[in-house]
């Protein structure tokens, strides 16, 4: 193709623009391949609530389809999403495992890439460096506690984020964020005020933003005091400086992973360190947003107990560090850097992935074992299992019965139905779940008692050689919270 110019005539050739295009696409690809391996590296993927959604998603396609009387399906506009895709993925696949792992993946993928648009933007450049940093921000806390609802909102806000900073498309933004919104409302609220934030800034001359950055703490400062005076609320236990740099998010299983967020942590200040030895960022809006995130992080509460929900909004404190986490990248990613620091954050990720092939390995076989206990059990039978393990900074084995009793038993414990932020609601003196949310704290702190004469249902426990065992209740027994090494669970 030949373009023409006032001087002389531009060949074109398309197939060279073509290729260009192809080739500049292959990283883009390659890297979405190698950040889903994870998702399909064992037999299935564990994190904490994945477990509850899948079986709650069982639940409410056969609720949906006129069974379990006593229990029903609410309309619900937030905190949806992923529980609509895996009913839908159930209904259609037919396979739990299937269900899973799409799901999953679809929402790993919005996640990384909303994130990376993210950071991109802000920082103006690709940010290759950085993505071993942000891989193990996908695969970090809320990842394996199952906040898969917070976790999606998270990558559509930081998709949204991006066109704004970029000053691009402002519709799709805001489509973005009201699908956003049926995922989450936290991350809505949070990227609401950067937004809010980043318009106001722009206005400004670059000296006047300090006076905003002081003025957005003390409202931060005064919305913590006015949540924990009128606001049933719990404070964070502690001063967590881990929190403010989102390596936090690498505690999983066990204190094997404080090495990695240690690592990661002196590579932030170091860096952070080099960018100041350079050029100060005070005025800079990405860190003045990491700055806020940190004050939130410090001073709101991590808990709140709201009329609406029978239950508190929790791990409030760990959901605004992944935020620290993302707008500290755009901040370090513009610090030029010797080849040989590149080399940390790679190293780091590649020990914090070896750690969770091998710990979700032990993971596994511990499922599987409860898998074979309750297929030695009676179809449709109700079964509890208080087991936890102790050494575990995410609590591994709290819904792990959930998984297999889909379509086999019914998990009495069932914490999602009481709490009323889900689709599913129980009725009092259903047959399939706990309606009180108090007796489900109870039961997940070992003191729940069992009292109904009207009902069957087996408690799950650790027996000989690592195996499962069952047992009934009888009414005015104690189900005792069980402990169980859970890694050291190795398949045979």
């Amino acid at each position: 193709m030949m373009v023409a110019t006032k001087d002389r005539p531009i060949v074109v050739d398309v197939r060279v623009l073509v290729g260009n295009r192809r080739a500049a696409f292959i990283p883009y690809a390659l890297l979405a391949l190698l950040i889903a391996i994870p998702c399909f590296w064992q037999e299935h993927i564990q994190s904490v609530d994945l477990s509850s959604h899948l079986y709650n998603a069982w639940l409410v396609n056969e609720v949906t389809a006129g069974h379990l009387p006593g229990l029903h399906v609410a309309t619900q506009y937030t905190n949806v999403v992923f529980d609509l895709m895996l009913s839908f993925l159930m209904r259609h696949t037919g396979s739990v495992v299937a269900t899973e792992r799409i799901a999953v993946v679809i929402a790993v993928q919005i996640f990384f890439w909303g994130c990376f648009a993210f950071v991109s933007a802000a920082s103006s450049r690709r940010v290759w460096p950085v993505t071993p940093l942000l891989a193990m921000l996908t695969y970090g806390v809320v990842y394996r506690i199952g906040f898969f609802n917070f976790y999606i909102s998270t990558g559509l806000c930081c998709f949204a984020l991006a066109l704004v900073w970029k000053k691009r498309w402002p519709w799709l933004a805001a489509g973005l964020l009201a699908l956003a919104f049926l995922a989450h409302l936290l991350p809505c609220i949070w990227a609401g005020g950067v937004m809010a934030y980043l318009y106001v800034a722009r206005r400004l001359h670059a000296r006047y933003r300090l006076t905003l950055l002081g003025a957005s703490a003390l409202t931060i400062l005064a919305l913590s005091g006015l949540v924990t005076y009128f606001v049933p609320s719990l404070s964070p236990s502690g001063l967590h400086v881990d929190s403010l740099f989102g390596v936090d998010q690498m505690l999983m299983w066990g204190a094997k992973y404080r090495v990695v967020a240690a690592v990661c942590f002196f590579y932030y200040v170091l860096v952070l360190i080099r960018r100041f030895d350079r050029e100060s960022p005070l005025r800079d809006i990405s860190f003045q947003l990491w700055v806020l995130s940190a004050l939130a992080c410090l001073f709101l509460p991590d808990a709140v107990w709201m009329r609406f929900y029978t239950s508190g909004l929790s791990y409030i404190t760990i959901r605004l560090s992944l935020f620290c986490a993302i707008f500290l990248l755009p901040v370090i990613a513009t610090v030029p850097l010797p080849r040989l620091a590149h080399v940390v954050p790679v190293l780091a990720a590649v020990v914090f992935f070896s750690l969770t092939y091998l710990d979700e390995r032990s993971l596994n076989a511990v499922e599987g074992r409860m898998q074979a206990a309750v297929s030695a059990l009676p179809a449709g039978v109700r079964v509890l299992a208080a087991i936890h393990d102790p050494r575990l900074y995410v609590q591994g084995l709290e819904h792990m019965i959930d998984r297999p009793c889909i379509g086999r038993c019914f998990d009495y414990g069932n914490y999602e139905a009481s709490t009323s932020q889900f689709r599913l609601r129980p009725e009092a003196g259903n047959f399939y779940v706990l309606a009180d949310n108090g007796d489900i704290g109870a039961l997940e702190h070992g003191k729940y008692v069992f009292w109904r004469k009207d009902l069957q249902v087996y408690k799950l426990f650790p027996c000989d050689e690592g195996k499962f065992c069952s047992a009934p209740l009888v009414p005015g027994e104690l189900v005792a919270s069980q402990q169980l090494n859970s890694l050291a669970a190795r398949r045979d």
